[in-house]
């Protein structure tokens, strides 16, 4: 059944609803574990070509390393650095792609929409996640270009500085064209994906529904991302709240029969262990009742008990990620409601109806002759 959507602020807090979503919550789990993964390589390979002490690295890090200090006095390292964040923020919005399309294709009554389809979607129309970026940048350089040759301009004598002072004027224009292209650049990685999974746009779409939502509607993309936030943030806490009285319940469980709390406390640990550097005094989950002073568990069942705390730890922020893509997908639907007075979820239906009956033929159509027929026989 479509869900009855108001187009304004009364639709955010659906974000909830629609991130809490096992399909939703194990495709940014997935998406984590491999942002996780590229992030660790790519470190490494920094600590390494920067000639660190890789055991006393392990040792200090684990499988969350942090750039060191002498991380930043080599190009190399850097460059990694640079790729591995690029890898990351791609697999990140391509995750938010999918994740919405499924909220779009849920909105829109189909609840059976996988996450197979999803990645489906995904890899015909990932195009503009990457060439928008990439463009928006490209137009950042450009204009910085700009800038750097009229300042190799002043350099000749008399006419040089007459003819800077000349050009200040539109380069200012240039830079505050510039400003806002970086500040499209800030946005299209959340309202990006939302566009292309209700919209299947191209590039040129893309691009200019992403300007157009940022000039036209800039008052509601922060009034509805502020309630978004307002509202991940109660789900969050909840959400935690429910996994960690689900740990303490079955830690006690556990305890019942091991005779010592042990086991809720290699849970607890995980995140902290597998990643001292970050989460040195936290471990992702709270606690009700357990003394610190348990012992947790040891050895390789303590690590399994740990990795499985730690995969606790990133449902818990899967489904943060999930309520972000289905918050920005329901802001985006609301905008453009509002700039255009389109209704995205009845112009896909009406677009699917199209399509079926084009490759089918229109069963009323089909009906209507013969209904004739049988009236002129009577």
């Amino acid at each position: 059944m479509t869900e009855k959507l108001r187009f304004n602020a009364k639709d955010i807090p659906l974000c909830a609803k629609y991130g809490f979503s096992a399909r939703k919550i194990w495709v940014y789990f997935k998406t984590l574990i491999l942002s996780w993964v590229i992030w660790d390589i790519f470190i490494y390979l920094g600590f390494f070509a920067s000639g660190y002490d890789m055991t006393a690295r392990w040792e200090q890090s684990r499988l969350f390393p942090l750039p060191g200090a002498l991380f930043w006095k080599d190009v190399i390292p850097v460059v990694f650095l640079i790729i591995a964040v690029t890898l990351i923020i791609y697999v990140l919005i391509r995750g938010g792609l999918k994740v919405s399309r499924m909220t779009f294709q849920q909105i829109r009554g189909d609840n059976f929409f996988s996450g197979a389809d999803a990645s489906r979607f995904a890899r015909g129309n990932s195009a503009p996640l990457i060439a928008v970026p990439v463009l928006l940048v490209l137009v950042i350089l450009l204009a910085l270009a700009a800038g750097a040759a009229a300042g190799l301009l002043s350099r000749i004598p008399v006419a040089g500085p007459i003819l800077t002072a000349l050009l200040s004027i539109p380069l200012w224009g240039v830079m505050l064209l510039t400003v806002l292209t970086a500040l499209a650049l800030v946005l299209s990685f959340q309202l990006l994906p939302s566009i292309i999974a209700t919209t299947g746009g191209d590039t040129f779409e893309s691009v200019f529904e992403l300007f157009s939502t940022m000039t036209s509607q800039s008052w509601r993309v922060f009034l509805y991302w502020l309630l978004s936030l307002i509202i991940m943030l109660l789900g969050g806490i909840t959400f935690l709240l429910f996994a960690s009285l689900a740990v303490d319940m079955l830690s006690f469980s556990v305890a019942l029969g091991a005779g010592s709390g042990g086991f809720g406390a290699a849970l607890t640990s995980g995140p902290r262990l597998l990643a001292p550097e970050v989460l040195p005094f936290f471990s992702g989950l709270t606690t009700f009742g357990q003394q610190d002073s348990i012992q947790a568990w040891t050895g390789l069942s303590g690590v399994i008990a740990g990795l499985s705390g730690t995969a606790i730890f990133l449902v818990v922020a899967s489904y943060l990620f999930s309520c972000c893509s289905s918050s920005w997908t329901l802001i985006y639907l609301a905008l453009r409601f509002r700039k255009d007075g389109v209704d995205l979820v009845d112009r896909a239906n009406l677009e699917e109806q199209h399509e079926f009956d084009r490759l089918y033929g229109n069963t009323d159509t089909e009906k209507q002759p013969s209904d004739s027929t049988a009236n002129s026989e009577d």
